[in-house]
């Protein structure tokens, strides 16, 4: 029988992330063979998360990774069953690399990635399942990759994210900037983040009335048109107080109609147009995502 050295069972810690013990283990089943002792190891974190798998994922973390220069981000939020877990080292780590490698890896042929690709890339010399169930060996826990975005647009493009402290909360936002002098940069970095936190905020559905579904539109109508009629209002006067109803519908919910979190007497398209004319240039919100744990 091989001698398990320390040395031995250190180096294989170092390889894996997995507690000594568990590395002492698998080097007696392997006989002091480090590559077979991985492979033991990579199977029990497989075994442990088919155990696990059905167990409820409230509570996790939210990540985000900006390319420095802004033209590729990604948001990745992880599910796990508590929330010690969630703020340890281990998931952070997990969360951040995975993130990272989303934002600099072309992973699929159009912006939204799916955790089910995600899994199956190479991230170094594993993949993100074995990575996965590793973590999901050594933390005791399930744990999931419950959603991704990526975003990565065209020569005009730009963006940024918004992590709210206690990282159960991240947003992600595209632009759309043409005409922008490079002096200028900062002010978009700032006022692609203050756009972010204002999505992490009041949670809108979409960017400008026109992307709001029609169902959820007549849905609406007719809540507002039962509240008129309840009070007495003749029907001759509830096609116009619609009007007025319905621009207050689209204030809370398009994320251009809502009040600036900042200023509130400006509307976020309002500080949008501002700001773009002091840096020289057009700014247009192409898309964002927002992703919130046990949401």
């Amino acid at each position: 029988m091989a001698k398990i050295t320390m040395e031995l069972v250190k180096e294989l810690r170092e390889k894996t992330q997995v507690g000594m013990m568990d590395c002492k283990k698998a080097l007696i089943l392997a006989e002091g063979d480090i590559e077979k002792a991985i492979e033991i190891l990579r199977k029990k974190g497989a075994s442990v998360a088919a155990k696990r798998a059905e167990h409820a994922t409230n509570n996790g973390t939210v990540a985000a990774y900006i390319t420095p220069d802004h033209k590729t981000g990604a948001l990745l939020e992880i599910g796990c069953e508590t929330d010690f877990s969630a703020n340890t080292s281990d998931m952070k780590t997990f969360a951040n690399t995975v993130c990272e490698h989303l934002a600099k890896t072309s992973l699929c042929s159009n912006k939204w990635c799916e955790p089910a690709c995600l899994i199956e890339q190479k991230l170094g010399d594993k993949l993100v399942k074995t990575m996965l169930n590793e973590l999901v060996a050594k933390i005791a826990e399930n744990i999931k990759i419950s959603q991704c975005a990526r975003f990565s647009p065209e020569a005009n493009g730009f963006v940024n994210a918004y992590i709210h402290p206690g990282a159960t909360l991240g947003t992600m936002i595209e632009l759309e900037v043409k005409g922008l002098d490079d002096a200028n940069k900062e002010i978009l970095v700032q006022l692609s983040r203050d756009i972010c936190m204002q999505i992490a905020v009041s949670n809108p559905l979409t960017i400008d009335p026109s992307q709001v579904n029609q169902e959820t539109i007549e849905k609406e109508k007719c809540i507002i048109a039962e509240q008129l009629k309840s009070t007495g209002k003749p029907e001759q006067m509830i096609d116009k107080i619609m009007v007025g109803k319905m621009n207050k519908f689209y204030e809370e919910v398009c994320l251009i109609k809502q009040k600036y979190i900042k200023q509130d007497k400006l509307s976020v398209e309002q500080h949008m147009n501002d700001v773009a004319k002091k840096a020289g240039c057009t700014i247009t919100i192409k898309q964002f995502k927002r992703f919130a744990i046990g949401k």
